[in-house]
């Protein structure tokens, strides 16, 4: 009964998704997604997206549903719990809000890390922004103009991506309503933060973009089977 109800949830859910809250029309107008408050806490929202990611693999839900929930929970869920943080180039909280410091390389290993990811969070944010996309993707393409890159990501399917700048390293997250840059801004030391790819101007300070496929078939396979990554 469990697996009918959370297999018919996904996807009644996708056509909900798929419609947002802002019509993708408006998109280009909106120079930061906003986001209501989170209605539970942090621990008590990964502690559920561990568990239903131990259902989704008991139960055998297909990849595309399991892609379907990562990157609802990441943008929807998690995401806005580390909205308030701050950037430092030393931060590495393990817990996000107000008064806590993260910086761009633990901005990427620890809210995946806290949803189910297997690594090293230390290591991973430690690395070089090129590693790290290296060590999470299979298919990183280096693209030396952002525009190239964006059109690129246009003509494909909705995923989540890591890129990593010359000094800075994010995710890309293409859903229904656009395109955007999510990553711990150092910009006004902003912190975590949502942005229209194309009007971002961290992502404009770089003249290299190596971009992989985070949400790939292999990555949710890793995750729904707990697969130790290598940090070395």
């Amino acid at each position: 009964m469990r697996s009918l109800i959370l297999l018919t949830f996904l996807i009644f859910s996708s056509s909900i998704w798929s419609e947002g809250i802002v019509p993708k029309s408006s998109v280009r107008k909106l120079a930061y997604r906003h986001f209501p408050p989170p209605t539970s806490s942090y621990n008590e929202l990964i502690s559920k997206i561990n568990s239903d990611r131990l259902s989704l693999k008991r139960n055998h839900i297909s990849i595309d549903s399991c892609k379907l929930y990562l990157l609802h929970s990441f943008e929807h869920e998690v995401f806005p719990h580390w909205v308030g943080t701050t950037w430092d180039y030393n931060g590495y909280t393990n817990i996000p809000g107000e008064g806590k410091l993260v910086a761009c390389g633990y901005f990427v290993s620890t809210p995946l890390k806290h949803m189910g990811f297997n690594w090293n969070r230390f290591k991973l944010a430690q690395m070089y922004s090129k590693k790290i996309a290296e060590t999470l993707c299979e298919d990183v393409s280096l693209y030396s103009e952002k525009e190239v890159m964006l059109d690129a990501i246009e003509k494909r399917e909705n995923n989540l991506y890591i890129v990593g700048l010359d000094n800075h390293v994010g995710m890309i997250l293409k859903s229904h309503l656009g395109i955007w840059f999510v990553h711990s801004n150092y910009i006004g030391l902003k912190g975590p933060d949502k942005e229209i790819a194309s009007e971002s101007l961290a992502l404009d300070a770089s003249n290299n973009y190596y971009l992989g496929t985070f949400t790939s078939k292999k990555n949710i396979e890793n995750w729904l089977n707990g697969t130790l990554y290598i940090t070395e």
